[in-house]
């Protein structure tokens, strides 16, 4: 079955890039928020709802939090309340209908215990570097937003292109 909602977890994954959370959060989330964006690229690409969840358990009073940015469904936890339990939450609610990313074991369990389909942040991470090159987007002279025909990559490449409304996630 081909996943219809991708779940990230969050500063998993910024983690595997580098980019741990006290580093993010100290440099005016600024690599947080070009993370968001290149996940709604992609999204739009897949053609999957994406919801990515980031930790905010330590930020006193804060309640959990969630803003749509880009086409994506950005959630923060609440004080007292880990990214992980949120993501959970979420694979319980979606099971076999979603992708997990995450490297996090207790994740990653719950997801397959669930029958998600998980995707390990660093092979996450390649999969959107990989759509990035192989979507050739262009601004037309209407500033409207096109594809470029990517038939150059051939039958046997992976390509973000689609055929259908949804993308075999577990494919690219």
């Amino acid at each position: 079955m081909t996943p219809k909602h991708l779940i990230i977890d969050g500063y998993n994954v910024l983690g595997a890039m580098g980019l741990p959370p006290q580093k993010v959060v100290g440099q005016g989330e600024v690599h947080r928020e070009q993370f968001v964006v290149r996940l709604g690229l992609y999204g739009q690409a897949i053609h999957c709802p994406i919801t990515v969840v980031f930790d905010a358990w330590q930020q006193p009073g804060s309640m959990r939090h969630v803003t749509h940015q880009t086409g994506v469904t950005v959630m923060y936890s609440a004080e007292g309340e880990r990214a992980d339990q949120v993501i959970q939450q979420l694979i319980r609610q979606y099971g076999k209908e979603t992708a997990v990313v995450s490297s996090d074991l207790e994740v990653t369990n719950v997801a397959r215990a669930f029958g998600a389909f998980v995707i390990r942040s660093q092979e996450f991470l390649t999969r959107l570097q990989k759509g990035n090159q192989q979507r050739h987007s262009v601004f037309s002279a209407r500033g409207k937003f096109e594809d470029k025909d990517d038939s150059e990559y051939g039958p046997d490449r992976k390509s973000t292109r689609l055929n259908s409304s949804h993308t075999d996630i577990s494919r690219m």
